[in-house]
Order: C-alpha cells, then sequence, then structure tokens
C-alpha cells in the first residue's frame, strides 16, 4: 500500500444522497484510512435523544443504534476500477461481516464513496 494515496487520512460525513437526493441531512460520523492499510467507519442517521437514566431502556438501545453504522477492518484498493473494498473485521451490525466495495471519487477536499452500479452516495470531506 502506498504510504501517499489520496484516500489516507480521516474525513468528516458531510450527507449521503440518492438520486441527487439527501437521505441523512443530520447525520453525523467519520472514516478513516490508515497508510498501513486499517480503517473504521463511524456513522449516525443524528437523531439523537436524551437518555433517561444510567442504564439505557431497550427502546432507547435501540433508538440509539437504529441507523447506526460502526464497523472496522483493513481496506484494499483497486486503482484501475477506482474501488475501495472494506474487509469489515468487527461491526455493531449482527451479520456484518462481508466486504463491502465502494467505487471512490476525491475531488479536493472531497471524497464520494457509492456501491458500484448504484446512484447512493456518501460524502465525506477531509479532516486530516
Amino acid at each position: 500500500m502506498s504510504a501517499s494515496h489520496p484516500l489516507h487520512g480521516a474525513w468528516r460525513y458531510v450527507d449521503a444522497t440518492m438520486d441527487g437526493k439527501s437521505t441523512r441531512p443530520n447525520g453525523r460520523g467519520m472514516i478513516y484510512y490508515a497508510p498501513t492499510g486499517e480503517m473504521v467507519c463511524q456513522a449516525s442517521p443524528g437523531n439523537f435523544a436524551p437518555k433517561a437514566g444510567a442504564k439505557p431502556t431497550p427502546n432507547e438501545a435501540l433508538a440509539a443504534l437504529d441507523g447506526h453504522i460502526a464497523y472496522f477492518g483493513t481496506y484494499s484498493i483497486d486503482e484501475r476500477a477506482q474501488t475501495v473494498t472494506h474487509h469489515r473485521l468487527g461491526s455493531v451490525q449482527p451479520g456484518d461481516s462481508a466486504d463491502l466495495v465502494r467505487r471512490f471519487t476525491i475531488n479536493g477536499d472531497r471524497l464520494i464513496l457509492n456501491p458500484p452500479g448504484t446512484t447512493y452516495e456518501v460524502h465525506w470531506q477531509r479532516l486530516t
């Protein structure tokens, strides 16, 4: 893995779109690609509600995880296809273990990731 690939670093979640229309405008998140091949992704829909007590109720726990994406692992880049593959080693979502392939486009301090063959895009802004 090249130590100076433009994908490396931390990126802040900006928005997700489907057919050009915003789908998660209040979301928050970060994705990080280490030069050594590790990566992490956290994204939340932004619907934070105050917790009632020290330990969440089942409904509060469900609300906190509903729509939340959190996983870690390694990644590989296919320059010819302009894709990055996330090889997930762990995830907050039960059963999430398959690799995720995403086309990537980098324009200045912006990164767009999208599943090949779809109009779904996740927009990120460089932090580092």
